[in-house]
């Protein structure tokens, strides 16, 4: 078999040898030469004819894929924010889209870091979805207090910003905050911070008590305790609280959820005698320090002078 194939080769060899002699007229008119064009072109068209639908498909697929990425409008971006703080059109003022997305060109780790980049937002988390979904997904921060220096007084420096569960540090925005701004103020000492400005976060030695007296507090109702207004940790294991009514706190930093609960008994025992409290130490266990507003004494009434 091996040399008839070899045999039937060579003859091709030495007929195409023999049509290259001839002239190109006869070779055109060549039936031998016109027969093996046929086959020649026959074949290219069967593979032309089968592939054709096929470039037909691949093309119309990206085609409708990338019209639908350049069509992706705004109506196609589903949002979630963690605490309802920031609104869908505050987020896509933040990212800069008005109109539509391009998600040919989508930049989704950029848009996270404009995202992140924003104080207020703790994380955000974009994803993309082919052919027309854009998810995204925020954690904002929450405030518990404000925090102001201790000395801004003095210094001049009278920058307020909110402080979040961990500590850190962000600009207080109404637009975001609006059901935050009755917030306590805590007066940080200045050398317990290098510098107060967005992005930094307090050492959690000293913001630990402040963070369990906020949620300590949270559990009574304002009836029982009012809202607290100031916070000051004069000493490392001292807190002076301020609450809304005027009334001023004693504690120390351990132990609060405890204290909290003996000045809610010291408070429903000045309701029920009808006394105001000026300041009231609630540290030691039993008998706490308690200074009432004394009452006004009535003026004598002044007599008349005779004439």
């Amino acid at each position: 078999m091996a040399k008839q194939n070899k045999y039937r080769s060579d003859k091709e060899e030495k007929v195409q040898l023999l049509e290259k002699a001839l002239s190109i007229k006869e070779r055109i008119f060549s039936m031998l030469a016109l027969r093996r064009g046929a086959r020649r072109l026959r074949r290219w068209f069967l593979i032309a004819l089968v592939a054709a639908p096929v470039c037909w498909g691949i093309y119309e697929g990206i085609n409708y894929a990338l019209e639908k990425a350049y069509s992706l409008s705004i109506d196609n971006i589903h949002y979630t924010s963690r605490h309802k703080l920031i609104s869908r059109a505050q987020v896509m003022e933040i990212l800069d889209i008005k109109e539509s997305v391009n998600m040919a060109t989508l930049d989704v780790k950029g848009m996270e870091a404009k995202l992140e980049a924003n104080p207020c937002i703790a994380a955000a988390s974009i994803r993309a979805e082919m052919p027309e979904t854009l998810h995204i997904e925020i954690d904002e921060r929450i405030p518990i207090v404000y925090v102001e220096l201790a000395n801004g007084a003095e210094s001049g420096d009278t920058t307020r910003l909110f402080m979040d569960p961990r500590g850190a540090l962000f600009p207080v925005v109404e637009a975001y905050h609006r059901n935050f701004m009755n917030a306590p103020t805590w007066y940080l000492n200045p050398e317990d911070l290098k510098e107060l400005k967005p992005g930094v976060i307090i050492d959690e030695d000293k913001c630990r008590p402040i963070k369990e007296l906020i949620s300590a507090s949270n559990a009574y109702n304002l009836t029982e305790i009012p809202a607290i207004k100031e916070i000051v940790r004069p000493k490392e294991w001292k807190l002076i609280i301020t609450l809304e009514n005027g009334t001023e706190v004693l504690m120390q930093v351990y132990g609060i959820k405890d204290q909290l609960g003996r000045l809610a008994m010291v408070l429903e025992h000045s309701r029920a005698t009808g006394k105001s409290i000026r300041s009231v130490n609630v540290i030691p266990k039993i008998n706490p320090a308690v200074n009432y507003v004394e009452p006004a004494q009535p003026q004598p009434e002044e007599k008349p002078r005779k004439k």
